[in-house]
């Protein structure tokens, strides 16, 4: 564990019984980067509601990736009030409106807002103390451009315009009065890769703190990182199998070290390179970007990886939607624009879900795993697809083979596969040489860019626009939401979510080679072992490694020569 504050003395911190919320509470710019099960929104709520009893007028703005992220907050200090021993606090408080834009809570002449981070609307606000959770998966231009700009209008205001102008008629006598700065930014979030924003950030403060102080700093400066192992008590706040892994050999993989070691790692060593991946990330604001509804004039490709459980700790159902863009060298990209994941659900719940993205995309083809084929089959039995006149049929087809054996599947692929009557399906066998070729094959797309990850719909304004104007229903939507919530909101918040953790699930993926010899792609033993709801699961990468390979033989079978067949004309003589 480390902690530093910039002092006069610029000094070091390491005394772990230094009140951590004392030091955040005096500090300008601090950001905590803790283990999983630390209590990252415990300690932001306190210290939210601390800050306005004893600094009155205090305007505190709480933000997140998501509007549920930051309500998380916002909802714990309401548990601290109506709980039993939080009578007297309640008292403080004043009145409070929640919407599906904005949670509000007056106390003591100031307020408390949770807020959701919804492209140029978010611009208004203007605030004291800043709390960012989960910094990690904010996007540096959002933060750097919009978020911090909130503090630069000082809480006393006022009364300093007063004392400016008594100090304009003393001025010759050389008096100044010195301001204090009040203003606050505290970031709250697991340790990330070294090559993303979190890391800059933390580096960035760390040159403050030790810089000479006859440079002058713009305020002060605290960065703290704890691992599982920091605090006493630790199995009162982590599972116990956690903590039996972190004490396990297993303890040392990078996975592990990043979410539970609190540490920054390299993102260049895995299979897929998370440098990469960020490199192949659409800048926010840019297109293409996230979508709802796809374009009229554009193609869409469909993968799924299904599975049936309805145990909310089985794998994930994944979906994944990518949109074609053939450029004049007749180099093929694809870009993510959409995506499901979901564990737990009925099998409706996914075809509801299916009837959604085929509707609403213009699909030109759909892989899915072999032994999902009877998802199909039941999708087309169902009442919207039955009523909608959607039939959707399976046409043969053995992707991985080579030489001309691969020329031959593309011939009667291509003399099968019809669009106009919906037999645009193909199955896919996931054996040891398709899995070796589709992980080479997406590595290949990663390193020479053409497969994207598409950019958030709430930093592109037109976008955002457009995806709050789609029809959703809200069968498709099978999570609890909290009152007041916005459905739209959510939805969009949701894709922004899925395709953080499908390039985090990418870089934990792990090559090994089993006892006969073949390549295994994997999650790590340690990731394994966690059979929590929460954890790291890999559908996502693997709807994604279908959608690559997808490409691939689109491409191929579209572009194989049609059959000519001839045909005899009888001739009357």
């Amino acid at each position: 564990m480390a902690w530093f504050e910039s002092t006069q003395d610029t000094k070091v911190i390491t005394d772990v019984n230094l009140e951590l919320k004392k030091l955040i509470g005096e500090s300008n710019f601090s950001l905590c980067v803790w283990s999983r099960g630390m209590g990252k929104t415990s300690v932001a709520a306190i210290l939210a509601v601390l800050l306005c009893i004893f600094h009155p007028k205090t305007n505190i703005l709480i933000a997140g990736p998501t509007f549920r992220t930051s309500r998380f907050i916002f909802n714990y200090i309401e548990k601290l009030c109506e709980s039993e021993e939080g009578k007297m606090l309640l008292a403080c408080f004043g009145t409070k409106s929640k919407r599906n834009d904005e949670f509000q809570w007056h106390i003591n002449g100031g307020s408390i807002v949770a807020i959701p981070l919804n492209g140029e609307k978010i611009r208004g606000f203007r605030a004291n103390v800043l709390i960012l959770d989960e910094m990690l998966l904010l996007p540096e231009d959002l933060v750097e451009r919009v978020l911090i700009p909130y503090l630069i209008v000082p809480q006393d205001l006022k009364r300093r315009q007063k004392i400016r102008e008594i100090e304009d008629r003393q001025i010759k006598k050389g008096l100044r009065t010195k301001h204090v700065n009040s203003a606050k930014l505290i970031g709250l979030s697991s340790a990330s890769y070294s090559c993303e924003y979190l890391a800059k950030k933390y580096n960035e403060y760390v040159k403050q703190i030790y810089a000479p102080i006859n440079e002058g700093h713009a305020g002060k400066y605290f960065i703290s990182q704890m691992s599982w192992d920091s605090i006493k008590d630790i199995s009162d706040r982590i599972d116990k199998s956690i903590i039996e892994l972190a004490q396990s050999n297993q303890a040392n993989n990078a996975s592990f070290r990043r979410e539970y070691g609190a540490q920054f790692i390299d993102g260049s060593d895995g299979y897929f390179s998370m440098n990469k991946m960020l490199a192949c990330s659409v800048p926010d604001g840019e297109d293409p970007t996230l979508l709802l509804r796809g374009s009229k004039d554009k193609k869409y490709l469909l993968t799924i990886d299904p599975n049936f459980s309805n145990s909310e700790t089985s794998d994930h159902f994944a979906m994944c939607v990518l949109e074609l863009e053939e450029e004049k060298d007749k180099k093929t990209t694809a870009t993510i624009v959409h995506q499901y994941a979901k564990a737990g659900r009925d099998l409706k719940d996914h075809i509801n879900y299916l009837f959604y993205i085929y509707t609403n995309f213009n699909i030109e083809m759909i892989c899915i795993d072999h032994a999902g084929y009877q998802f199909i089959e039941s999708a087309n039995e169902s009442q919207q697809f039955r009523e909608a006149g959607i039939n959707l049929k399976i046409f043969d087809f053995i992707s991985e083979k080579d030489g001309d054996e691969h020329t031959q599947q593309l011939r009667e692929a291509r003399k099968n596969y019809n669009k106009q009557i919906g037999r645009i399906v193909f199955t896919q066998y996931f054996t040891s040489d398709f899995i070796s070729k589709a992980n080479e094959w997406l590595q290949g797309c990663i390193d020479y860019k053409r497969i994207w990850f598409g950019s958030s719909i709430k930093a592109h304004k037109d976008a955002f626009e457009k995806a709050i104007s789609v029809p959703i229903n809200e069968n498709l939507i099978t999570d609890k939401m909290d009152t007041g919530e916005s459905f739209i909101g959510y939805f969009i918040d949701n894709q922004f979510t899925l395709i953080q953790q499908l390039r985090y699930q990418m870089a934990s993926i792990e090559v090994s080679v089993t006892a006969r010899g073949t390549q295994s792609y994997d999650l790590s033993q340690s990731l394994k072992r966690d059979n929590s709801a929460n954890r790291m699961r890999r559908d996502s990468y693997t709807s994604l490694l279908l959608g690559a390979w997808l490409m691939k033989v689109y491409q191929e079978i579209i572009h194989s020569p049609v059959e000519q067949y001839a045909t005899f004309t009888p001739i009357l003589i």
